[in-house]
């Protein structure tokens, strides 16, 4: 039973948030799909996701620290870290887990 009305709405432990943040996520991609059929890589329009151009550097700031990234047809380069992780800050960029820095509240 939940404890509280924000508990009953979202979850004890953010649930709902979660979930909804996956569907945006599958909502958006679906988009994609949709829209760019034609195109076989969509690399380009996810860098479009987040204002940016193939090739056009910005800082993104993930685990803690600033690092100069781009988007290119293989996926986001992280300049700084080993390129093994590259997709992973890639996977945290589109969950909220990193965030380009002109963007990132103080």
């Amino acid at each position: 039973m939940a404890e509280n009305k924000c508990d009953e709405l979202f979850g004890k432990n953010g649930e709902l948030v979660e979930y909804r943040k996956k569907q945006v996520l599958e909502g958006a991609f679906g988009i994609i799909q949709r829209h760019y059929e034609d195109k076989p890589n969509k690399m380009e329009v996810v860098a479009a996701l987040f204002g940016k151009k193939l090739g056009e550097e910005f800082e993104i700031y993930y685990k803690d620290e600033n690092y100069t990234a781009y988007f290119r047809n293989e996926g986001l380069r992280v300049r700084g870290l080993f390129y093994l992780m590259w997709d992973n800050a890639l996977v945290a960029l589109l969950i909220g887990g990193a965030v380009i820095v002109d963007e990132k509240e103080d």
